[in-house]
């Protein structure tokens, strides 16, 4: 059994080592598109690998917080911008796990102290705060600090859905209605009364879906940019 285990986890090691050696061919600085494009293909594949490879952190140390599952999307938030935008930094005498853990270890210290110098570690579960943002709010939320150089790569990372975010967050009742369609279609210029009679769903129904869910929308396209 634990010869099975360890072949896996070379074969994934070997997996991922090659995923990290496809995005540095291509460089960061590099001016042309066509080269941004196929690295930022290559950090999503990447990201996808390490995120459903089995064997990312629980983190169980801190599993007695009462926010963990907050706390450990915000650190594996930050966990895989780190990794991308580090990704010359990997060591490949080490797993490219080992590194990743790490990295996921000290992030989530990082956000627990955050939040316990905020004191926000006994923020209500049943709290939700939301901004009521336009897409041109959205796009200027990511456009600072020249994080999107335009509407077509926002465009490219909605219709790639790397994690089936936008495809699996659905209005219910209108299973063919989700964030990724109303986000295309807002980025046609449609209007929320458009998208309404073009979706067949209440118009207040589809914006305050939207709305709720931007802070959301804005940290998930932003691990892609």
């Amino acid at each position: 059994m634990s010869n099975d285990f360890h072949e896996r986890d070379s074969a994934l090691n070997l997996q991922l080592q090659q995923l990290v050696e496809e995005v540095k061919q291509f460089s960061a600085t590099d001016d042309s598109p066509i080269i941004r494009a196929k690295r930022r293909i290559a950090l999503n594949r990447l990201v996808n690998a390490i995120q459903f490879s089995g064997r990312l952190s629980k983190q169980a140390k801190w599993l007695e917080l009462p926010n963990h599952q907050d706390y450990y999307n915000e650190a594996l938030q930050k966990t895989l911008i780190e990794i991308c935008e580090r990704i010359n930094q990997y060591n490949p005498q080490y797993p490219v796990m080992a590194w990743v853990n790490q990295t996921f270890k000290w992030r989530f210290e990082d956000v627990v102290a955050k939040e316990k110098k905020k004191g926000l570690t006994q923020i209500p579960k049943n709290q939700e705060m939301f901004a009521v943002l336009s897409l041109d709010n959205l796009q200027e939320e990511l456009i600072k600090e020249d994080e999107i150089s335009d509407e077509e790569q926002l465009k490219q990372i909605i219709e790639l859905d790397t994690e089936n975010y936008l495809t699996n967050e659905i209005i219910q009742g209108h299973p063919q209605v989700n964030l990724k369609v109303i986000l295309l279609l807002l980025l046609d210029g449609k209007k929320w009364k458009e998208i309404s009679e073009e979706l067949g769903v209440p118009m207040t129904t589809a914006s305050s879906f939207y709305q709720r869910r931007v802070r959301k929308i804005v940290a998930y396209i932003k691990k892609y940019i």
